[in-house]
């Protein structure tokens, strides 16, 4: 599984490899050129891979990647695949996708953070619903229910993450560590976190070029350092 990086934008297909993709994902968090990560491909494909290696390494390496990381998902994202998706960061389905978790009527429970991630994504009640039912939803449900952020075809996704790409690098990653800790911080230490990764930000070769841009009227040309 190789990832092609381009203009920032690390494009990454998935296929039945679990173990290719937790290399692939600790090779990019390593790469400083890499921007934002646009996922997509056969998600069927890789729930049944991690299924069967009982691994949560991609799941895992996915969630550490300190970079924003779009998911588009099209067709069936069930089970371990659906846990993967929601350790994506931004979500988006096209009209083909279904999302299923039905681990608790094989009798078995999620082992990738499914348990935990669904319910910051939808609320307790609806997690509850989905995880007891195994209840499918469309795109259309998901989008209602807050699963998938928008509904959008490939071309959609890679314009968002284009977009991604544009802002700062290391404003960007402290944005993702900001909110990432906002579900885990009281409000009093999540704005001091905020305030430290500005001061931070503030030493920043990329935040200089921000600024110049700014009085140059320019398109800021940020080197992520």
């Amino acid at each position: 599984m190789t990832i092609d990086n381009h203009d920032g934008i690390a494009r990454l297909t998935l296929d039945a490899d679990a173990a290719a993709l937790t290399g692939a994902l600790i090779a990019l968090d390593a790469d400083a050129d890499a921007r934002v990560l646009l996922l997509s491909g056969d998600w069927s494909a890789i729930g049944g891979s991690l299924r069967e290696s009982a691994d949560d390494g991609p799941v895992a390496a996915l969630a550490a990647l300190r970079i924003p990381v779009v998911a588009w998902v099209h067709g069936d994202c069930h089970d371990e695949a659906f846990e993967l998706a929601l350790a994506a960061d931004i979500r988006l389905a096209d009209e083909s996708a279904a999302f299923r978790m039905a681990h608790a009527r094989d009798g078995r429970l999620p082992s990738h953070g499914g348990t935990q991630r669904l319910p910051r994504a939808v609320g307790r009640g609806q997690a509850l619903r989905l995880l007891l039912t195994g209840e499918t939803l469309d795109a259309d449900e998901a989008l209602r229910v807050g699963l998938v952020h928008d509904i959008a075809d490939l071309e959609d996704a890679e314009a968002l993450a284009a977009g991604i790409a544009d802002a700062g690098p290391v404003a960007a990653r402290y944005v993702k560590e900001a909110i990432a800790a906002s579900t885990d911080l009281p409000l009093r230490e999540g704005m001091r976190l905020e305030a430290d990764l500005s001061i931070l930000l503030h030493s920043t070769a990329d935040r200089e070029e921000g600024l110049r841009a700014f009085a140059e009227k320019r398109k800021p040309r940020f080197e992520g350092r």
